[in-house]
């Protein structure tokens, strides 16, 4: 709908100076995919169909086309040829960019972003795992039918189930790339039974990707970052059963001291499953359960401060939170330092009240 939406005012947002047959001269483009393969650059748009007589209202298709080139700006004005009608960039949603581009090429897309008045710099930034940024932007189906529409309602609704979806703009994801002390993030994503699922994020250390996280690990670099997180789980085993539990608010805090860095801050969840047989009656077993899940929590956090400690990312600021607090410029000090904890998990028992107040 928000294809059909757009289509219908641009007319007006172009100040009134399009009639349909000028409209339909447009290419709309939603979305831009990169790779590099044999030494070239790969360009692909996600072409949004203008609807033609007899077709149903209501329906929006897509096409892609792809162009090489020896450069970035060489491989859009080739695959610009390939297109009948103006290329229009305006609305462009997402730009996918293969893991060897995040990896080798990003700076050459940056340049081009930022340079280009083609299309807005507000646009979003994610990452083709294990397949190109073409067959990502291919991959649509009757009830998905606009690959970057969907890549975006993935990003906006994970904090619904899992949290692990991160997304910025560009301009500030090129801020993290270019301050001291600080790395830029982005989403993963991956084509799972012919459909596109998010698969967590990547993190960049200056312009190179340095490392991926699964869905879990995300959900806590997201919930270590104050970003969105409202469905964060953890669990805790007893045999071949579980207790799991839902972080549904929370605000944690980092702090930079000469000698070591501490996390510390308020986390509410409540108890999604419990197979372990606990009394959940009870107020002492609420406490606990906070006391257990307070140490899984920590040192779960303390195992992703640990692999960014290996591949030296700024990802969490702390080394910009160090240079503004002590003007020093050693901005990976904290990677050598201890980490302390002091988190306040607080269990939500609306449903112990509810049974106990019942039974009156």
């Amino acid at each position: 709908m928000k294809k059909i939406l757009f289509i219908l005012i641009l007319p007006i947002l172009l100040g009134g100076c399009y009639d349909y047959n000028e409209l339909n001269d447009l290419a709309l483009i939603s979305g831009i995919g990169i790779d590099f393969k044999d030494n070239k650059y790969e360009v692909t748009f996600e072409v949004l169909s203008t609807k033609k007589q007899g077709e149903s209202a209501g329906i929006t298709k897509t096409y892609t086309v792809s162009a090489m080139g020896s450069n970035i700006p060489e491989a859009f004005m080739n695959n610009g040829n390939n297109l009948d009608k103006v290329p229009y960039y305006d609305h462009v949603e997402v730009v996918v960019i293969s893991e060897d581009v995040a990896k080798n090429h990003l700076e050459d897309v940056a340049e081009y972003i930022i340079r280009s008045s083609k299309f807005r710099n507000e646009v979003y930034l994610s990452i083709a795992k294990n397949t190109s940024a073409s067959n990502l932007l291919k991959t649509t189906s009757e009830d998905n039918p606009v690959a970057s529409t969907f890549i975006v309602n993935l990003l906006n609704n994970s904090n619904t189930s899992s949290s692990a979806g991160y997304y910025t703009p560009f301009t500030k994801f090129l801020n993290k790339v270019l301050t001291d002390g600080e790395d830029a993030l982005a989403p993963v994503f991956k084509i799972q039974d012919e459909k596109i699922v998010l698969d967590g994020i990547g993190t960049f250390k200056d312009f190179k990707l340095v490392a991926t996280f699964n869905n879990h690990d995300s959900s806590i670099i997201n919930l270590i970052n104050n970003f969105k997180a409202k469905t964060v789980v953890f669990s805790k085993s007893c045999g071949e059963n579980k207790t799991v539990l839902s972080i549904y608010d929370s605000d944690i805090k980092i702090q930079a001291y000469k000698d070591y860095v501490k996390i510390s801050g308020m986390l509410n969840g409540r108890i999604n499953a419990d197979s372990c047989g606990y009394n959940m009656r009870s107020i002492d077993t609420y406490k606990t359960l906070e006391k257990e899940f307070n140490t899984i929590i920590e040192k779960e956090i303390d195992k992703i401060i640990n692999n960014f400690k290996e591949i030296k990312s700024n990802a969490f600021s702390i080394g910009k939170i160090y240079y503004n607090k002590y003007r020093d410029k050693n901005v990976f000090l904290w990677t050598n330092q201890e980490f302390k904890y002091d988190i306040d998990l607080k269990i939500n028992k609306k449903g112990l009240i509810f049974e106990v107040e019942d039974e009156k």
